[in-house]
């Protein structure tokens, strides 16, 4: 019990202090927990765009039998879209976007077929070797990718992850830091108390208690915090960034990238650091104590 008054002493002698400092652990692990699903959320996006990719293989004759073999290829997968386009639904679409040059085209009637191109489309999340599957099919007389049209967006999505893993290590270094400097603070506050106990012959684990205590507390209050900011503004700020841009939208939910549940991650790093935290500023403590007993 008495262990237990020392270590809430400094929330006696500096409650707003301790609470400053609770509320600035709940801050920098809410934007620690937010960069860490940012750069979780930002993989099966990269996947997708990487492999993501609309191939356009165009033929002369033979269409079935190319489409067939094309099918057979490539495998039963249900995310595949693969459509053969004729010259009139080549006309049609084109009709959609460019009205006068969808008319001209129809008004050469059988003339068109020779103009307009035939052609397989193939579009979903191919792996590398699709290409090189198609163009050794034969009747196809060229085959076009559009692969590399997000290379520009995956490139800048990279680099945010890059930065994302820079700014949770320097976050979680300065989380640490700030704890074990409070813990060193508040080892100050009752430095007296644990001189006598020493004097009474308390070892070194029992004067490392108060101070693992208090930055026990200090870093459940800073989870406690953080929790209540993702349960408050969190779904709502990772709602708003999937509705940004539908390439985003493939981004995992909060339930998905934590299955735990982040109020109770938090909770428990947020106890973890501030013991680990208490510990280490009370080692400080335990040193200081032994150099003024052997001083005196």
């Amino acid at each position: 019990m008495y262990l237990l008054r020392l270590a809430l002493r400094p929330w006696r002698l500096a409650p707003f202090s301790q609470l400053f400092s609770a509320i600035a652990v709940g801050f920098l692990l809410f934007l620690t927990s937010f960069l860490f699903w940012l750069e979780r959320g930002l993989k099966p996006v990269l996947v997708r765009l990487q492999g993501e990719q609309v191939i356009t293989a165009y033929v002369l004759k033979d269409e079935e039998k190319i489409l067939t073999q094309i099918r057979s290829a490539l495998g039963d997968n249900g995310d595949l879209e693969i459509k053969y386009v004729d010259p009139p639904q080549f006309i049609q679409l084109l009709k959609n976007q460019y009205p006068d040059l969808g008319k001209e085209l129809e008004t050469l009637g059988q003339d068109a077929n020779e103009i307009v191109p035939k052609y397989i489309s193939i579009s979903g999340v191919l792996p590398a070797s699709t290409l090189s599957k198609i163009k050794s099919i034969p009747g196809i007389e060229s085959v076009e990718s559009s692969k590399d049209r997000y290379a520009s967006i995956v490139g800048a999505f990279r680099a945010l992850r890059w930065v994302s893993r820079v700014l949770i290590a320097g976050l979680i270094v300065a989380l640490l830091s700030g704890l074990i400097h409070l813990s060193r603070m508040n080892a100050y506050l009752h430095r007296e108390s644990l001189s006598l106990l020493r004097f009474w012959g308390a070892t070194s684990s029992v004067l490392a208690t108060p101070g693992m205590i208090s930055g026990l507390i200090v870093g459940i209050v800073g989870g406690v915090i953080a929790s209540g900011g993702w349960i408050i503004v969190g779904h709502e700020l990772v709602h708003h960034i999937r509705a940004l841009s539908l390439i985003l939208k493939t981004m995992p939910s909060i339930q998905h990238s934590f299955p735990v549940g982040l109020p109770l991650i938090l909770f428990a790093v947020g106890g973890i650091m501030g013991g680990i935290a208490g510990v280490i500023g009370s080692l400080s403590a335990s040193y200081l104590v032994n150099d003024r007993t052997a001083e005196a």
